[in-house]
């Protein structure tokens, strides 16, 4: 053979192994069939309720036996598809048929067609769901709870992944909250509670919460007439005086402080540690790249994040009833008297403190 020729079918071949694994690209490159957007389920897109309305979907198989608990005041107990035990309650307060096992242990799923109240010390292994109120004894351990009306747990219980009140939740002191905690309505958490996720359309830490406030949540100029967007950005350190108005976007790359009563017109964005006196209102939002934190007495109409902790003091307000926003932070400290509108997550955990 033509060793000319037999060096061309070496070098062909070897290109051609080598442009084999680009094959599919240029042939999408060429159709581009792949060019739509990826088809997303929202219901898994993050949404709070996510567990509590699957498991209401779950415990929809029980709603003809709940009734007819409810209508003879009996209970009923029997096995879901999936082979967990349940017990089903037609009586308001019925709790001494409760199986206990052990030292305080509940092993099946609790469901009530009334208000439902649960006595004290009981680790409750399943999820439990009532049609009406939920009241639920000191120092009990839920896994998860579904109360069509309100939830109220008593001072040293813990949820481990969620909890869902379509009126309102309140937890008593010293309460512990992984996982999520939502409410159509409102929250409520006492002193010593310590929690991870939650939004409700109010979401109080603390009693006296949105005290001292009416001078500082009245809408500020910029949510009445539209402002020039200006954008600012300063290097190294920076305080912005007692009583200054400032107008515009600041972006700060060293650390900032704001002083009693300022008027920020705009967003704040900060490389370092972000401090915020008393009194002071923000129309916008409110970024550190490190921790965050707020005096007393302030109004933050825009969300509020913190890369590494944010400590907010007592009679802050975060959004508003029409505009809710985020509190989001590795770590959240508040001390009792702070409301939210939204949603208020510490990823690692989050506490409600002494003043």
């Amino acid at each position: 053979m033509n060793p000319l020729l037999a060096l061309a079918m070496t070098i062909l071949g070897a290109g051609l192994l080598l442009a084999l694994p680009l094959a599919p690209a240029l042939a999408e490159l060429h159709r581009k069939s792949d060019a739509l957007p990826l088809n997303v389920v929202q219901q898994h897109a993050g949404e709070i309720r996510h567990f509590a309305d699957g498991f209401r979907n779950y415990v929809g198989a029980l709603q003809p036996i709940l009734e007819r608990c409810r209508e003879s005041g009996a209970s009923a107990s029997g096995t879901m598809r999936d082979g967990v035990q349940y017990l089903a309650l037609g009586r308001s307060g019925e709790t001494g048929s409760l199986p206990v096992e052990g030292p305080g242990n509940c092993q099946v799923l609790i469901a009530a067609a009334v208000d439902l109240h649960l006595p004290s010390g009981i680790a409750f292994a399943r999820d439990i769901f009532s049609s009406g109120d939920i009241v639920g004894g000191t120092n009990n351990q839920y896994r998860a709870m579904l109360g069509e009306r309100n939830v109220h747990l008593a001072s040293s219980s813990t949820v481990m992944r969620w909890v869902h009140a379509n009126g309102e939740f309140q937890a008593d002191a010293g309460c512990r909250l992984y996982g999520r905690v939502s409410s159509d309505r409102s929250i409520r958490l006492a002193e010593g509670c310590t929690f991870q996720r939650l939004n409700a359309p109010r979401v109080e830490l603390g009693g006296n919460a949105g005290a001292g406030l009416a001078a500082v949540v009245a809408p500020m100029p910029g949510e009445v007439e539209p402002l020039i967007p200006n954008r600012h950005l300063h290097d190294g350190d920076l305080e912005l005086g007692n009583g200054e108005v400032f107008r515009g976007n600041l972006i700060v790359r060293g650390e900032l402080h704001i002083g009693q009563g300022a008027k920020i017109h705009g967003s704040i964005k900060c490389e370092k540690d972000l401090f915020v006196e008393d009194n002071v209102a923000v129309s916008g939002s409110l970024i550190s790249e490190r921790q965050m934190v707020i005096g007393q007495n302030c109004s933050i109409h825009g969300p509020v994040i913190a890369e590494r902790e944010i400590f907010i003091e007592s009679g802050t307000q975060c959004g508003t009833a029409k505009l809710p926003t985020s509190v989001c932070a590795p770590r959240i400290a508040a001390e009792k008297g702070i409301l939210v509108f939204g949603t208020l997550w510490a990823r690692e955990l989050g506490r409600v403190v002494a003043k």
